[in-house]
């Protein structure tokens, strides 16, 4: 297995054109980006990352009171094994525990577990920071393509985003199986994902331009930067041109937890999702909404309906476009 530092891009550089570039440069190749400074507070995210650390030290039977149970704008805990993202893998679901927070700016209160509605003010807090930096690379990308600047930023209201605390770690009593994995292989279901690391790495992907050559790349954990990648519905919706990369978590042995904090962005629900560009490659699908698509990848991840339209498996072998 190969090991390699993904791009990072320097966001205080004050030529957007030099920025711009590197950007589209890195995720048409890897599909993976590390910003530094992003505009993020530092002490914010070690701020949240303190408070996941409360949450997950909260007992098991609590947490599961307050489950995750499908759908768009839902908040809730799901539990080691409780979401499976590589179906054709896997034989039971991963190593993982998760909370959801979504249904931004104003998220519903009812079945919220009492500590995430305790810290609501500190959460909301920073999600709007990651909000912020969201629009930011959004307009970023459409400079980049040559069209009017808020042309993706204007369908994410932030309504569909969702911020996620993650703890990886084997549960006590239970065997570690060969398939097992921390977080099956999988691409990310919306626009772009930002992902905050913290100590132990475990992230690997598969870029589209090295997968000849190098089968899985473990990505370091690099100190005050967020690392962003491309979901599957940017990349369809530019026609390819920006790629959603398949990747992983595996923790190295003798590693007991790792920590991170995703926040998934997605279009308005009624965003139709339509290739911009003439060149095409790849798979072609029937166009849907991105509530349709949402819905569909969610619910299918945790048992609860057949793959929707377009879904490509683990593997992501071709476009979709």
């Amino acid at each position: 297995m190969g090991s390699l530092e993904v791009p990072c891009i320097d966001l205080s550089e004050n030529d957007t054109s030099i920025v711009v570039k590197e950007l589209l440069d890195a995720c048409k190749n890897w599909g993976f980006v590390s910003l530094k400074n992003h505009g993020i507070p530092l002490d914010e995210i070690d701020r949240t990352f303190k408070l996941a650390d409360k949450f997950f030290d909260i007992p098991v039977e609590e947490k599961q009171k307050y489950l995750f149970k499908g759908g768009r704008l839902h908040s809730g805990y799901t539990g080691h094994f409780g979401e499976k993202l590589d179906m054709e893998h896997q034989s039971r679901g991963d190593l993982k525990e998760s909370y959801d927070l979504a249904g931004f700016p104003d998220p519903k209160l009812e079945n919220l577990c009492p500590f995430i509605a305790e810290h609501m003010d500190e959460f909301l807090q920073f999600q709007r920071h990651c909000y912020k930096l969201t629009l930011r690379l959004l307009d970023f990308f459409a400079i980049g393509f040559g069209i009017p600047p808020d042309f993706f930023s204007k369908s994410h209201s932030s309504e569909e985003d969702v911020l996620r605390l993650l703890k990886y770690s084997i549960p006590e009593g239970v065997e570690r199986r060969e398939d097992d994995e921390d977080a099956g292989a999988h691409s990310d279901y919306g626009s772009i994902t930002l992902l905050f690391q913290r100590d132990a790495a475990g992230l690997e992907i598969r870029p589209p331009n090295f997968v000849k050559d190098m089968d899985w790349i473990k990505v370091n954990v690099q100190p005050d930067v967020v690392l962003v990648n491309i979901a599957d519905m940017l990349q369809f919706w530019t026609s390819g041109k920006l790629r959603s990369t398949v990747h992983r978590v595996r923790i190295d042995p003798g590693v007991k937890t790792r920590q991170t904090i995703a926040y998934f962005v997605t279009p308005d629900p009624e965003t139709p999702l339509s290739p911009l560009f003439e060149e095409k490659t790849g798979k072609d699908i029937e166009t849907v909404t991105a509530g349709e698509w949402i819905d569909g990848r969610i619910n299918f991840t945790y048992g609860y309906s057949a793959p929707p339209k377009g879904y490509l498996g683990s593997q992501n072998d071709g476009i979709v476009a």
